[in-house]
């Protein structure tokens, strides 16, 4: 999918090439094996050197159906209108294709390490994210079994004071019913010995009285 699309961009940028090319009044030789370079417009002129195809050249004027043109070099003669052609040929459209597509697999490399970079650090940053939520979580997890333990404790504590409480309120319970009977028994005891106190003095007002009958008696 890369290297189509890699291409693709190469041939446009070739056509945008092209159009350019054919602007700057550039034009090559055909596709023929040699191609006369004379002084002059036409066939009477001394020939200056033979040009190969796909020789590229700058036209300057035309005359007779014969092109003046400077080459690379910057040498100026004159060539044959027919066997030049302003579209690029086959052979300079293919060696630039394989210059824009090297280039643009280059810029895709950079690109592509460049992305893999920048996901790289993306999944760092998101995996230190992740590091951090886990000792948070590790210290809430910490923090809830202490508090745990804590409840444990107090939970055990309240039912040991709860086993403490029912023994002292049974305890209580006995020793209520304790003082209940002692209170009652204290009654009684009491009650028993206001008893003999009233007996007692009824007695000794008895014998006092049978003493002072007596006593008249012997006075009559």
């Amino acid at each position: 999918m890369i290297k189509l699309f890699s291409r693709i961009c190469a041939v446009v940028l070739i056509i945008v090439g092209t159009t350019a090319l054919c602007h700057a009044q550039t034009a090559y030789v055909s596709d023929m094996l040699i191609l006369t370079f004379r002084e002059g417009p036409g066939p009477n002129y001394p020939v200056l050197s033979a040009l190969k195809s796909d020789t590229p050249l700058t036209v300057i004027e035309e005359k007779n159906g014969y092109l003046k043109v400077a080459l690379s070099s910057g040498e100026k003669g004159w060539v044959d209108k027919s066997y030049v052609v302003t579209d690029p040929p086959k052979s300079i459209i293919i060696e630039q294709l394989k210059k824009e597509n090297a280039a643009l697999e280059e810029k895709i490399k950079v690109l592509s390490e460049k992305s893999d970079q920048a996901l790289m650090a993306q999944l760092k940053k998101e995996n230190q994210s992740l590091i951090q939520t886990v000792e948070t979580l590790k210290s809430r997890y910490t923090t809830l079994k202490t508090a745990s333990a804590n409840i444990t404790d107090v939970l055990e504590e309240n039912k040991q004071l709860k086993t403490q409480n029912s023994s002292l309120s049974a305890t209580l319970d006995q020793q209520k019913g304790k003082n209940k009977f002692l209170y009652k028994t204290g009654m009684i005891k009491w009650f028993l010995a206001g008893v003999g106190v009233l007996l007692l003095g009824w007695l000794i007002g008895l014998s006092i009285s049978s003493r002072q009958g007596g006593s008249s008696s012997l006075l009559d």
